[in-house]
């Protein structure tokens, strides 16, 4: 069977991700595209043969199972809705929403209507996140108590979006941005999947450093876990230096990986002397996301990105939300 998909904004996340990964899988097929620009309507005719919308109402009365919602951040919830109460099966692009109250909104709402409700996860997929996960579930360094996750780098992404839009979306509040909601969605998200107690509290730093004054291109974030583990998450676009991406400290040793997909370091000790070996890094495979998704809207399979982990996602950002303005640490609140 293949599913016929609607997708809402046709920018670069759109033509670049979620298409060419629905293309790849061959279960899916894009029937109907819906955007408010005149421009990227024709490019919905021209590079993919689709009917294009330019309102969600004509749009969502098309024979379409699932929606693709790849709008900038401040409009997913609204769209969301819209989608969910026509009874559609949904997919957002992180971050599903910008508060947990309205993630809860949204996980009721998908519940009652009883269809499958998705996020964009796709750093859930990428190599190095899976060969520490997988490194780390070994016990190689024994028990974590502390672990670092970075996504550092230099330069503005004023120019990253279509240029029929607004391609310097990501620096308008007015539209969600700042990399706490965008990048720092998949960071947190990956930090939450290696720890599996509870988040307890949280300390964030948010800056507004050099590409935007409205919104952050540079946070620091401290997040402390029942159990006793401490996360340490970084993310910037004003780094001309980068730190490693990945740093955990165990009992039994210390993991090591650099940015640019070089090898995975474990030092530990064995039998009383020191011991250090290197992992190559598995191959992202972000197709995976959309495999399981048709597999979830097939044959009812268990979801990869579960509603429960998108909603911890939710409040930790919350809580960073609070503890960068009040400038304190804050509790995570579900």
């Amino acid at each position: 069977m293949e599913f016929k998909v609607g997708i809402c904004g046709l920018g670069r996340s759109a033509q670049e991700f979620h298409i060419p990964l629905m293309k790849r899988v061959g279960k899916f097929r894009i029937v109907a595209v819906c955007d408010t620009i005149q421009g990227r309507r024709r490019v919905a005719d021209r590079d993919y043969g689709t009917i294009a919308f330019s309102d969600y109402k004509h749009f969502l009365d098309t024979d379409i199972d699932l929606v693709v919602i790849a709008t900038p951040s401040s409009s997913h919830f609204r769209i969301a809705k819209m989608v969910l109460e026509e009874g559609r099966h949904c997919v957002v692009e992180k971050p599903i929403a910008l508060t947990l109250k309205e993630v809860d909104y949204l996980i009721k709402l998908a519940n009652r209507k009883r269809v499958v409700l998705s996020v964009f996860q796709s750093r859930r997929f990428d190599g190095d996140f899976i060969t520490v996960k997988k490194l780390l579930d070994e016990h190689l360094v024994g028990e974590p108590f502390t672990i670092e996750s970075r996504a550092t780098s230099y330069g503005s992404l004023k120019n990253y979006g279509v240029k029929e839009f607004n391609p310097a979306w990501r620096y308008r509040k007015s539209y969600g941005g700042g990399i706490l909601y965008d990048f720092g969605s998949h960071i947190i998200d990956q930090m939450l999947c290696l720890v599996k107690e509870q988040p307890v509290s949280v300390w964030c730093d948010m800056k507004s450093v050099i590409w935007s004054r409205e919104v952050d291109d540079y946070f620091k974030l401290l997040i402390r876990f029942r159990g006793g583990v401490t996360a340490h998450l970084e993310a910037s676009q004003v780094s001309r230096y980068n730190l490693p991406r990945w740093y955990v400290l165990g009992t039994k040793g210390a993991l090591l990986s650099e940015n640019g997909g070089h090898p995975i370091k474990i030092k530990t000790q064995m039998k009383g002397e020191d011991f250090e070996r290197t992992y190559q890094v598995e191959p992202s495979c972000w197709e995976k996301y959309y495999e399981n998704l048709y597999d979830v809207l097939m044959h009812r399979a268990h979801p990869v990105i579960k509603l429960d982990e998108v909603r911890r996602t939710a409040a930790v950002i919350d809580a960073a939300q609070l503890s960068a303005h009040n400038r304190r640490e804050e509790k995570v609140r579900y």
